[in-house]
Formats: structure tokens, C-alpha cells, sequence
């Protein structure tokens, strides 16, 4: 299953999700139809993305083989990207984000929207002060240091109110915990982008279907360098420490055989 090479030979990124609608609809509609964003180029002309692949068996009893047309010990293959592709969170054929899109939440959008306010009024304030204001030792500058505390103290009220819906479980079947709960913190907080890499949606949507992992990688397909992190096309990577590595001693459990 050689995610990137098939992307890179069709020039697009949906390639299976492509070569499914060609098989059952109307090809000349479905090409004018394509989504630019989701041509390959695009991560090639910008920056790169980290990609993942988790191989599953169906297990006796499963819910998921009751609902499909494949049997206990089939083999099901999902796949992933970290955060955002072509503009969205959740495509067809890709594991879906854990939890909920954020624009999709009111309390998100009005604190998104109230910071962005915010970045506006600083950066006028730091270009437009009054004569007045300039008289007034320091008044611009402690202006500036109100509204970037205020705008910091929103921006984690955002991001708390994304981690409230995000719900994880394990092979287990434990109860629905949210990923701060079951974040290994050590000396740090938990940092942005949690559980938005591709192994932890991998992980998350196996657990939901009733799947039982046997393999899972993890490839770079893109651009390098600057904010890709130096990573490079084609290569193979391990879960990120800060991130995957800290919720994934929950997510494994009950995989003790594997």
C-alpha cells in the first residue's frame, strides 16, 4: 500500500477516492470537477505533510465485519494526514479529526474572532498612536502588553473549548477520556496541534470501527525545509515525542498481543 507513490504517479492526493468515482460515475464530469488543492503539486509548492497508514485485522465478533462485506482476519487498511488538507479537516476516505471540526463550534468562533479583533488593535496601536499617547510615558506600550495578554488568555479559552469535544478511547473499550486527561505531561503543558498528527487519528478511528491494529508508518510527501522542519520527501518518521507519543500509552491499550 504505497500511499505516496500512488499520489505522486496520478498527481493527486485523493487518488483513491478518485479511481472510486471514475469506476461509477461519469469520468468527464468528475475531472472538471477536481479540487485543485488536493493536486499533489500543491505540497510540493508550498510545504510538505506528514501522511500515515495503519494496517488492521477485522477480529471475531466485530461490529465492523457485521457491517460490511468482510469477514473475521480481513485485512483493512485507514489512512490519515496531520491537520488540515486542502482546507479541511475531514475528507472522504481519510480518518476523520478527534473530536469535532472547530468551526463547527459558537464558543470557538466568537473567541477565533475576538482574537483576531484583537491582533488588529494591537498592530493599529503599535502603528498609530496619538501625539497624546506619545506624551504619556509608556501608554503605548502598556496598551499593547493589555491587549496581548487579553488576546493570549482568549486564545486558550478557544483552544480549551477544541479539547473539551476532543474524546478518545483504547482497544480496551474504556470510556470516552479527553486527550488532556490522558496526555503523560512530565514538567510540560500539553501543546497545541495534540491529536491532530496523523497516527493518533489512525489510532482513534481503528478503535471506533472495532479494528485491531498490526502496522502502522508514517511518511513526509512534500516540500522540505523552512516550517516542514527540515523533514524529508519520502522519508519514513516515527511519532512525534511531544505530541503522539504522550496520549499513545492509552490509545495502545489493549493491543498487549501485538
Amino acid at each position: 500500500f504505497d500511499l505516496r507513490r500512488r499520489m505522486v504517479e496520478s498527481g493527486r492526493i485523493d487518488v483513491d477516492e478518485l479511481k472510486l468515482q471514475l469506476d461509477h460515475d461519469d469520468n468527464e464530469d468528475i475531472l472538471h470537477a477536481l479540487n485543485p488543492s488536493l493536486a499533489i503539486e500543491r505540497l510540493y509548492e508550498r510545504r510538505g505533510k506528514m501522511f500515515g497508514v495503519l494496517v488492521c485485522k477485522v477480529p471475531d465478533n466485530s461490529l465492523y465485519s457485521d457491517s460490511s462485506n468482510l469477514t473475521s482476519g480481513d485485512t483493512v487498511i485507514l489512512k490519515a494526514y496531520a491537520g488540515k488538507l486542502g482546507g479541511s479537516w475531514n475528507l472522504p476516505g481519510w480518518s476523520p479529526i478527534i473530536g469535532q471540526v472547530p468551526e463547527s463550534l459558537p464558543v470557538f468562533c466568537r473567541l477565533r474572532d475576538e482574537v483576531t479583533e484583537l491582533f488588529d488593535r494591537i498592530d493599529a496601536t503599535k502603528s498609530n498612536a496619538s501625539p497624546e499617547d506619545e506624551k504619556k510615558k509608556g501608554s503605548k506600550e502598556n496598551k499593547v502588553k493589555h491587549l496581548t495578554k487579553k488576546r493570549a488568555r482568549l486564545a486558550t479559552l478557544a483552544l480549551d473549548e477544541v479539547r473539551r469535544h476532543q474524546l478518545v478511547t483504547n482497544f480496551r473499550g474504556e470510556a470516552l477520556r479527553p486527550l488532556t486527561a490522558v496526555y503523560t505531561r512530565g514538567p510540560t503543558k500539553v501543546p497545541g496541534g495534540t491529536g491532530d498528527c496523523a497516527a493518533p487519528k489512525l489510532l482513534a478511528e481503528a478503535a471506533r470501527l472495532g479494528l485491531r491494529p498490526t502496522g502502522i508508518a508514517e511518511i513526509f510527501v512534500g516540500a522540505t525545509g523552512g516550517m516542514s522542519t527540515g523533514k524529508g520527501d519520502g522519508e519514513l518518521y516515527d511519532a512525534c515525542a511531544d505530541r503522539c507519543e504522550k496520549i499513545a500509552g492509552f490509545m495502545l491499550c489493549g493491543l498487549d498481543d501485538v
